[in-house]
């Protein structure tokens, strides 16, 4: 052992003993022999340095300047549509005067679920619903059948007749989507049909589909969300 750690100390002696004569003979070297020894021994470490300090002012101030909470959020599944286009909600944002230096609102159109899917983007897609879910941040839940049944019966969408009111209700009444709701596998009414969409049809969101639409059970801006289904019925 205590030959191991003389060897270990011998050589950091004569690493330190091999950087102080450097330092000694780069004390007058000509410039560029200076920048040269900085570009082969530092400057990687450099760059590193300053992308790390970067990223970290970067995620303080997005933190810092971040919207205080979420005015409305929707998750989009199996959708057609353009997944980076802001029009839709731009258009609602516009129609709610929402603040959006104060409130963050967003529709998640990159979503993906189908009742054999076993690949991890699926799972992750469902991990990240669930944790959403969680926070009463989501509001919104739009999606073909499969995708409905699926989070009534994770008892995760309202029973739709609680939460339209009369003008909505009877607007709605013959496109009601039903389906098992928890345990007791109860039938009960968690979404509309909305393919004839004005606002869908426009940016193409379920092209030859048939999206339903259901309001997340723990949403914490249920008049917003209502708010949503009445915009997407505006010419």
């Amino acid at each position: 052992m205590e030959e191991v750690y003389n060897k270990n100390r011998d050589k950091n002696n004569s690493m330190r003993d091999e950087i102080r004569e450097q330092n000694a003979k780069l004390k007058d070297a000509p410039l560029k022999d200076k920048v040269a020894y900085f570009k082969e021994y530092y400057l990687k470490t450099t760059i590193v340095v300053v992308i790390a300090a970067i990223l970290v002012v970067y995620l303080a101030y997005s933190i810092l300047t971040a919207p205080s909470d979420t005015a409305f959020a929707a998750f989009f599944y199996n959708d057609t549509g353009d997944s980076s286009s802001t029009e839709l909600i731009d258009g609602f944002v516009e129609y709610m005067n929402i603040d959006t230096t104060e409130h963050e609102a967003y529709i998640d159109a990159t979503m993906n679920y189908a009742p054999d899917a076993s690949d991890y983007n699926a799972y992750m897609g469902l991990e990240k619903a669930m944790a959403v879910l969680s926070t009463g941040e989501l509001d919104v839940i739009v999606g073909d059948d499969d995708t409905l049944d699926y989070f009534a019966r994770s008892e995760c969408l309202h029973d739709i007749t609680t939460i339209l009111p009369d003008d909505l209700l009877t607007q709605f009444e013959d496109r009601l989507y039903y389906a098992e709701s928890g345990e007791n596998a109860e039938l009960i009414p968690v979404g509309v049909y909305v393919d004839d969409s004005p606002k869908l049809n426009q940016y193409y969101y379920y092209v030859d589909r048939e999206p339903i639409l259901g309001f997340v059970i723990n949403s914490n801006s249920i008049d917003n969300a209502v708010a949503f289904l009445r915009y997407l019925y505006m010419e």
